[in-house]
């Protein structure tokens, strides 16, 4: 990229004297800077991300013996998680609860959710109203979400043998949490709703409707459940987690 030195003449002054060297500006960047939000990623973001990536490599080192195993504790069933629950054996409901969400069926899957992480994890944790907590608050509404997108699949296929597994349910709520962090960050007078909207409609149309026909004609086994779950989580718990990050006004 050519930079705009300046001219300089040559030669000495009219009174003879020696010539002062040329003092110049130093160059002023084109560089446009950088947004705040993209100079550092978020801890929690970077936290589950790790998590996410350390979960899928320790599965896939696993022999097929153990992943077998590791399947039949962590990928929710809905048809086991209704055993469990009616049988009190919580800590197995949860174990598959909790733990479908780190699970990966491949490297596509895998990355294709923590690209969206990466997309709307960042707003949606910088609008929690930062403090010493605010990490945690994200990583446990990443958490919820995946909870209400699990419950959600069960919901939608009582008594199913099938199981999922993957972050999707998880990050939909995210990506609810980006909305709402969108409206939060806008400029007084700037007005968001629509675009809002209109992005959810969006998401509602690409992760629901289409992945519902990609199950439905046997293109993709996607959990579309999960996704409208997750995402419906999002959209009622994030302003509650934003809330518990507001300081106490003095009485």
């Amino acid at each position: 990229m050519a930079q705009d030195m300046g001219l300089y003449r040559e030669g000495a002054p009219s009174d003879g004297k020696e010539a002062a060297p040329p003092h110049s500006e130093p160059p002023k960047s084109t560089q446009k800077p950088r947004e705040p939000i993209f100079n550092q990623m978020p801890v929690g973001v970077a936290m589950l991300i790790g998590i996410i990536i350390t979960a899928h490599l320790a599965f896939s080192l696993l022999n097929p013996v153990a992943q077998a195993k590791a399947l039949a504790t962590f990928a929710l069933s809905p048809a086991q998680f209704a055993q469990d629950i009616s049988a009190g054996n919580w800590t197995s409901a949860l174990a598959m609860l909790f733990g479908y969400q780190f699970l990966h069926g491949g490297t596509l899957h895998l990355v294709m959710n923590l690209a969206m992480l990466l997309q709307a994890g960042p707003i949606a944790e910088a609008s929690l109203r930062r403090n010493h907590a605010s990490t945690i608050r994200f990583v446990i509404f990443f958490l919820l979400c995946g909870v209400g997108g699990g419950l959600a699949f069960c919901a939608f296929n009582p008594g199913a043998e099938g199981v999922t597994i993957g972050a999707s349910g998880a990050i939909s709520g995210i990506f609810a949490g980006f909305l709402w962090g969108a409206i939060g960050l806008a400029r007084p007078g700037q007005a968001m709703l629509m675009p809002v909207l209109a992005s959810a409609v969006v998401f509602l149309l690409i992760n629901v409707g289409l992945a519902a026909l990609a199950r439905g004609f046997n293109f993709v086994p996607i959990a579309w459940e999960s996704h409208l779950g997750g995402f419906i989580s999002g959209l009622i718990l994030y302003p509650l987690f934003a809330r518990l990050g507001r300081p106490r006004e003095a009485a």
